[in-house]
């Protein structure tokens, strides 16, 4: 069976460098905001909605229509799940952050090393070592 998610990679410009924002889903583990798209939505669309819903935060830019595609599998009564989450880079404008309770257990805004650290499975942390590259070489990054 297969699962389709979208998400963000929150990135907070400071005169320090780069911060990324990281969630702590009830289940334990760290990463980026992510879900599944309504009937009809897009891609980006969905990945914005459960972005502001799970943090609260709506001012921020999308850096471009590239996304970064993690892919695992994982078992949901007794059968295998494919799963694709689909994100895109964003730069937000405030630090501030509301946790949706329901999703987000809770927060952090981590310098890239920090962050690669702190995410549980390796394919969010590949996800994060791709959009830093991306950063780097686009002249993005501070």
């Amino acid at each position: 069976m297969k699962d389709e998610a979208f998400g963000i990679v929150p990135i907070l410009r400071q005169e320090d460098g780069d911060k990324f924002l990281l969630i702590q889903h009830h289940a334990g583990h760290w990463g980026f905001p992510k879900g599944h798209a309504d009937p009809g939505e897009t891609a980006i669309a969905a990945a914005c909605r459960e972005f502001e819903e799970e943090t609260g935060i709506t001012a921020y830019d999308l850096l471009s229509e590239d996304a970064f595609m993690e892919h695992y599998r994982f078992m949901r009564d007794k059968k295998p799940i494919d799963k694709t989450v689909t994100y895109f880079p964003a730069l937000v404008k405030s630090e501030i952050v509301t946790c949706q309770p329901q999703e987000i257990k809770d927060y952090a805004w981590l310098p890239y090393d920090d962050a690669v650290k702190k995410i549980t499975f390796n394919p969010a942390r590949q996800v994060l070592s791709q959009v830093y590259s991306y950063l780097k070489n686009s002249g993005a990054l501070l």
